[in-house]
């Protein structure tokens, strides 16, 4: 990621906030074709609360924002505010290890609730460090969900 590509997001970052009451701070992050943005208001819960689509439709629109600015940029842009991901990796991880400890006592493969794709694959990462058991996503639309299940059932 060049100095134009960093400049330009920042930029993109303070204008959207720029009739806003709060004056966010940005932290850039670069790792393989990832580019991390995490943005922090002192208001972050109007992103993240009751729900993460806030958030993620933010991303959807600076992702599109930044492709048309780079056609060329290959890396894929990331967006975290108010530390959302890391908050939501540790919920969906004590979500998964108590299903799985669910599934260890009962024997049956556990459907949990509609969730998001961002948080679908949150949960297969996680299921795939566990040994002995596999994910699967099942549903459609809004009813989509991971179904969890003992590995060879």
């Amino acid at each position: 990621m060049n100095q134009e590509v960093k400049d330009f997001l920042q930029q993109m970052v303070k204008d959207f906030f720029a009739e806003w009451p709060v004056r966010p701070e940005i932290d850039l992050e670069e790792t393989d074709s990832v580019i991390v943005l995490r943005v922090q208001t002192g208001r972050d819960f109007m992103f993240i609360q009751p729900n993460p689509q806030p958030v993620l439709a933010l991303q959807h629109l600076w992702r599109v924002i930044l492709k048309n600015r780079f056609p060329d940029l290959t890396h894929k842009l990331v967006v975290d505010i108010g530390n959302f991901r890391d908050n939501q990796q540790k919920t969906i991880d004590k979500l998964v290890l108590e299903a799985i400890l669910t599934i260890k006592v009962s024997g049956n493969a556990v459907h949990l609730a509609p969730m998001s794709s961002f948080e679908r694959r949150l949960v297969h990462s996680k299921v795939a460090e566990e040994e002995g058991f596999t994910s699967g996503s099942e549903g459609v639309g809004v009813d989509r969900h991971v179904v969890i299940r003992v590995s060879g059932k």
